[in-house]
């Protein structure tokens, strides 16, 4: 059905999953033990930051990461837990938009009240280990304990844009939760701000503090210009069309999966057989694709998508947009057809399909094309087309959008006692799309952890398949047991 062969090295992990007893809880006593407001050590200068028209093309979502460390402390988790507040007062210095609150101006655009107000800090305990989290459901584990909510502080009005939490565990393990406003950071500028953080808490200085955050470098043409892929990309938001606003939204879940270096270059060595260059994400987005289609039996008329993100920074150097860049840099860009097609294809012609998508997108034109484009639908939202159900009949099939996350150093996160035992991001966001996103697995060997959040029933039909090389994260994996 799905052209993958499963390892010999998964097939031993998944006998030894199947030996071991592991004492997991899906309700643990969970308490917040304080809550306060870290501000600038330095405030700088209030003022109103626009967003990029860039930025707006981001639904307003929260994105969350976390990292679990295993039991690291030199010294006390109280000295840890002020060594954090110390340095992230510091690092605010810098990423000032942090310590601000989303405002809405008189026409509803989103714009970054820039008032030095702070960052909500929780500390949290939990009467748990490490070892008892149930990773493979952050439904369960994560959502609502480990990550913070943006909720207004106190009795302020407007909205916070990152919070942060430490939750201490009975085994003397700690994990820090983040949360951003994706209208205001992407996911490689949360990286930007986390490496930051961590090098600055252990006095390193070999990444610099100088994040660049004027948003007037996305600015648009003089007479802006946009095309017929553009409008194939992306649509003007109405409730029709929004994702968000669909009256029979699916029954979404996350869920992590682990998957071995092995497995991942049997898939791309099978999509290149015939010359081809796929690289693994294009090869794994269209294995994904076609065991989402081929499990869940989509009716062969029914037209199916998946969205891959593309970084802009890369490609927009030469009108200045450098790679420290916070904010957003992305288009989404997707592959399309009938579920016929993909079920009886080659898994190498559906990586082509999404490898061409990537190529058209992933220039400069198009890029100024979009913030062209936004600029001339102000103030109606424009949405990605992968976002949204675009009629209400039943020719819609699955779409998914994929994200990687295979360059970020998540296991760099070295806040001074010790590099996380594990780290993902969590984004459980009520779209139409599913979202997939990769990591770099702890082990460091090119094996990856995959956060996916889609409909309970495609993840069902998923790990039904019996040649399935997407297997459940567990302890064993983590050496957390």
């Amino acid at each position: 059905m799905v052209e993958a062969c499963i390892g010999v090295k998964a097939r031993r992990d998944c006998a030894k999953m199947a030996s071991v007893n592991f004492s997991i809880s899906k309700d643990y006593e969970f308490k917040i033990v304080n809550t306060e407001v870290i501000v600038p050590a330095l405030p700088m200068q209030q003022h109103i930051l626009p967003l990029s028209n860039l930025d707006l093309t981001i639904p307003p979502v929260s994105v969350h990461v976390f990292f679990c460390y295993k039991n690291p402390f030199p010294r006390t988790f109280a000295s840890a837990l002020s060594h954090l507040k110390t340095s992230l007062s510091k690092v605010l210095v810098s990423y000032y938009v942090l310590a601000g609150r989303m405002v809405t101006d008189s026409i509803g655009l989103p714009k970054v009240h820039c008032n030095n107000k702070g960052v909500r800090f929780t500390q949290a305990y939990a009467a748990a280990a490490l070892s008892q989290l149930n990773l493979y459901n952050p439904d369960e584990s994560v959502q609502g304990k480990l990550v913070p909510l943006l909720s207004k502080p106190f009795s302020e009005d407007a909205i916070p844009v990152f919070a942060v939490q430490v939750t201490e565990f009975s085994c003397g393990g700690i994990v820090v939760g983040c949360t951003f406003d994706h209208r205001i950071a992407d996911a490689y500028s949360a990286n930007m701000l986390l490496t930051s953080w961590a090098n600055l808490c252990r006095n390193d200085s070999n990444v610099p503090l100088n994040p660049s955050i004027t948003r007037s470098i996305l600015c648009p043409r003089d007479s802006p210009a946009y095309c017929a892929e553009i409008d194939n990309m992306y649509v003007r938001h109405t409730s029709q069309e929004c994702g968000q606003e669909n009256p029979h939204p699916p029954s979404l879940a996350s869920r992590i999966y682990y998957l071995d270096v092995k497995n991942i270059m049997d898939l791309q060595f099978n999509a290149n057989k015939d010359g081809k260059r796929c690289t693994k994400l294009e090869v794994f987005s269209a294995y994904l694709w076609k065991l989402m289609i081929c499990t869940q039996k989509v009716k062969d008329t029914m037209n199916c998508k998946i969205g891959i993100v593309v970084d802009g920074r890369p490609r927009l150097k030469e009108i200045g947009v450098s790679a420290n860049y916070f904010g957003n840099v992305l288009i989404l860009p997707f592959a399309e057809s009938d579920a016929r097609c993909i079920k009886s294809k080659s898994l190498c012609w559906s990586a082509g399909l999404i490898h061409d998508a990537i190529q058209s997108a992933a220039n400069e034109e198009h890029f100024q094309r979009l913030i062209d484009l936004v600029e001339t639908t102000k103030p109606t939202p424009v949405l990605a087309k992968i976002y949204c159900r675009e009629d209400d009949n039943q020719s819609c099939g699955p779409a998914v959008l994929v994200s990687s996350g295979l360059r970020f150093p998540l296991y760099e996160v070295d806040f001074g006692w010790g590099k996380p035992t594990f780290g993902s991001y969590h984004f459980p966001w009520g779209g139409e799309a599913g979202y997939v996103m990769p990591t770099q697995s702890p082990a460091g060997d090119g094996s990856w952890i995959v956060y996916m959040h889609l409909p309970l029933e495609q993840l069902n039909a998923i790990e039904s398949d019996p040649n399935r090389i997407l297997l459940p994260i567990t302890q064993y994996f983590l050496q957390l047991a």
